[in-house]
Order: structure tokens, then sequence, then C-alpha cells
């Protein structure tokens, strides 16, 4: 066939392909984007409050489905749940995230004890607060008590047991987180027909006048 009977190629406008490449690059942006939004990640977060020197394991958390985005890697997640023996190390209030940094090692210098409050509590007095524990021994004379001296200066609430009514003698029960070394003298006030209050701590012992 003769040279000048041949068809010619057809030619495609630069401007064109530029056009489709910038279609095709934005095209894979928004998938990218879309993907990225629908994304998520499993955290864990208090079923409960959580008072500090509590044991963390998994009947104290819940699941919780989120999307992913900065900032999720500080929390706790099902894979890097410690499998025995951590703590928390601050109060965590129900339905907040775990941050890894309340996380601690299992503390065998604090122990639990369940005392009763004589009255009713203060206001601010609930799980995962800080509270001085008060006690006002028996006097000589019937019906009277001493001055009242001050058994832990700094003590946590784990729970309130008797949270919708009073129990014997005007009084509710409080779980306390209390060093180890004290539980026998905190025994004791509650085993002679001690007095028993909490104060509430609005600040660190040290911070205190």
């Amino acid at each position: 066939m003769p040279a000048t009977a041949r068809r010619r190629l057809p030619q495609l406008d630069p401007r064109m392909l530029v056009g489709i490449v910038l279609v095709l690059a934005s095209i894979a942006g928004t998938a990218a984007v879309v993907l990225s939004a629908n994304r998520t990640v499993v955290v864990l977060a208090a079923a409960a409050p959580i008072a500090p020197g509590e044991a963390l394991d998994r009947d104290r958390l819940a699941l919780v489905e989120v999307r992913e985005s900065a900032g999720l890697d500080l929390y706790l997640t099902p894979e890097s749940l410690p499998e025995g023996g951590a703590i928390v190390t601050r109060p965590v209030g129900a339905g907040e995230f775990v941050p890894l940094s309340a996380i601690g090692d299992a503390d065998r210098s604090q122990s639990s004890v369940v005392v009763p409050i004589s009255g009713s509590t203060p206001g601010g007095v609930a799980a995962g607060a800080q509270v001085s524990l008060w006690s006002a021994a028996p006097s000589e004379r019937p019906g009277a008590y001493e001055t009242p001296t001050e058994l832990v200066a700094q003590a946590h609430v784990v729970r309130l047991v008797e949270h919708d009514r009073m129990i014997g003698g005007g009084q509710v029960e409080l779980e306390l987180r209390v060093p180890a070394e004290q539980v026998p003298t905190v025994l004791a006030a509650v085993t002679n027909g001690s007095r028993l209050h909490v104060v509430p701590l609005h600040s660190a012992p040290e911070e205190r006048p």
C-alpha cells in the first residue's frame, strides 16, 4: 500500500492526558479519604468507676469501637491489656477510656477494707474520691466519745456498699483502699465501736497547710 494511503494514527491532545491523570488522582484521593473515615479501632473503657489500686481485669472494662484518629494510641486496647497484676493508679470514671498512663503494676502496699461510717457521707464522697479516715473512740461515759483522731491520712473510696439505704445505727458502709500496714488499726477501731467519719480531700496531702 502506498505510504500516502496509510491512515494516520489520531494524535492525543497533551492537555487531555493531563486532565485524565488529574481526574484519576482525584478519584483515588477521595477513595482513600472515605476508607480512612470508615476505619475503626477498639479501645477499652471503664464499665463502672475504678478507684486507684483496684485490679484491672476484663470484667471492669467495656469494648468501645471508635473511628481511628490521632491520640488513640494513648489508651488501653484489648491487645495492650496486661495479662495480670495490673492496677489503675488514678480514678477512672465510668465510660472513660482507660489511659495507658493510668496503669501500673500490682500494689501490695494497699489493701481494701469495709468500714461503717457514722451518719451520712459528706458531699463528694463517691467511688474514686480521696478521703481521710477519722475515729472517735467510745468514752468511759455511756453514749459519749473521745475527741476524734485521724486514722488514715489518705484513703481511696472504692465504692459505697450501702448506697440506697442506711444500715443499723444510722451508718453507711464504705469500701476503702488504705495502706496495708494501717489495716489492723482500722479494724481495731471498727471492732471497739468507734465512730468513724471520712473527710474529702480536695488536694493532695503534701499541699495541705
